[in-house]
């Protein structure tokens, strides 16, 4: 059964709520994504966070209740539906389980009970993965080179992501001395990774999400630390633990890596199920390139992770053609983001991302197409054990 499941409460009953909030919070392999005191509300928002289980008590409105199963098991189909009741009226359970619901939680409960339930729904789920229409959780976006444009692609990815409305996102920026997540997004953080990782043992899900800035574009942001000496505080297993919550917390994890292999990127590159390799064609960046995935083929599994993106596709200044470095690298390109230099460097000095100031355009949508292809992917790699990196290098 995997490490963290996450849960959505859906009882407008104050008493019962908080009484099965207290027990959900009492198994550690439970954790507690949103309460919601309204069936309706539920609706419009569980596509949005994407929990593994949805509990859904009956008792304040069984019709309104059973609908909403019905409603989500069609519009969330890779989420879990555990209907709870204090009555054991079989035609309510038979209607329960019409909707689309597996089990029938009968309140009140003891933790025991609820988590015999909970491993049975999950029993095999890692196994055979969950339909294999979800994307990756964790895209960890690098290059080999400065100026390459990998923070803008980082940036408009993962708000392209947010904005879509199909899942909540969030993007870290790795780059712990000389970030610039916050400056094209023109954001002032509340927090940093700094203030999160030093507070990791004290915040539940709802803190952790109040500690997080939001940008318009509904993303969540969580930049480098503001102070440089606070860089050096943050080590790789701390690192680790974050990732490991947020990914609790957060359907999709988008991450910028620094440009000089800092521990922090080794973390993203060791914790992504995705590698995007942001490239510009001259020998110098695809030089590099090569270096980078000769490294990554050293660690099982890494190197079938990577995807290559063309940035400034059919630029005049391009030194190599496509079908070259494709040779060079002896890898495809999977994506080609055109040379739109004054858009995107608008988009950079107003602080807003590219749709912004040039939706619609080539550029724009070869971001949408990212997006979309990320999301149907069928990575197998998700679900396989990840070695550790950090005994070779540090």
């Amino acid at each position: 059964m995997r490490d963290v499941i996450r849960v959505a409460l859906i009882d407008p009953n104050e008493e019962s709520r908080r009484t099965l909030q207290r027990l959900l919070g009492s198994l550690g392999t439970l954790w507690l994504a949103e309460a919601f005191d309204s069936y309706r509300a539920a609706a419009a928002r569980i596509g949005e966070i994407g929990p593994d289980l949805c509990l859904v008590a009956l008792d304040a409105d069984p019709a309104q209740a059973i609908e909403l199963i019905a409603s989500l098991a069609h519009s969330a189909p890779d989420t879990i539906l555990l209907p709870a009741s204090t009555t054991c009226d079989s035609t309510l359970i038979l209607k329960a389980i019409r909707a689309g619901a597996r089990e029938f939680l009968t309140l009140p409960t003891e933790a025991g009970e609820l988590s015999d339930i909970v491993g049975r729904l999950f029993r095999g789920r890692e196994d055979v993965g969950s339909g294999g229409t979800k994307g990756p959780q964790i895209i960890t976006v690098t290059g080999a080179s400065g100026g390459v444009g990998c923070t803008s692609t980082a940036v408009n990815l993962a708000t392209t992501i947010a904005s879509s409305g199909r899942a909540e996102a969030i993007l870290l920026d790795f780059d712990l001395m000389f970030g610039s997540v916050d400056a094209c997004l023109d954001i002032i953080p509340d927090n940093t990774l700094s203030n999160v990782v030093q507070n990791l043992d004290r915040l539940d899900l709802t803190l952790l999400k109040r500690s997080m800035t939001r940008h318009a574009s509904g993303l969540y942001v969580l930049p480098h630390p503001v102070a440089l000496e606070d860089a050096a505080k943050i080590d790789p297993e701390t690192l680790k633990r974050l990732l490991g919550l947020l990914k609790a917390a957060f359907p999709t994890i988008v991450i910028d890596t620094s440009k000089g292999l800092q521990s922090s990127d080794f973390v993203a590159f060791e914790m992504a199920d995705v590698i995007l390799i942001v490239i510009s064609l001259d020998l110098t960046c695809l030089r590099n390139t090569a270096r980078l995935l000769n490294l990554f083929h050293q660690f099982e599994g890494m190197a079938e992770r990577v995807k290559l993106v063309v940035n400034r596709a059919g630029s005049a200044e391009s030194e190599i053609g496509l079908k070259k470095a494709e040779e060079t690298l002896k890898m495809p390109l999977s994506y080609q983001i055109p040379v739109a230099s004054k858009a995107f460097q608008a988009a950079r000095v107003r602080g807003v991302p590219l749709a912004d100031v040039a939706a619609g355009s080539r550029a724009h949508q070869s971001i949408l197409e990212i997006a979309r292809s990320l999301r149907s992917d069928q990575s197998a790699e998700a679900d396989k054990p990840r070695k550790g990196l950090f005994a070779a290098f540090f």
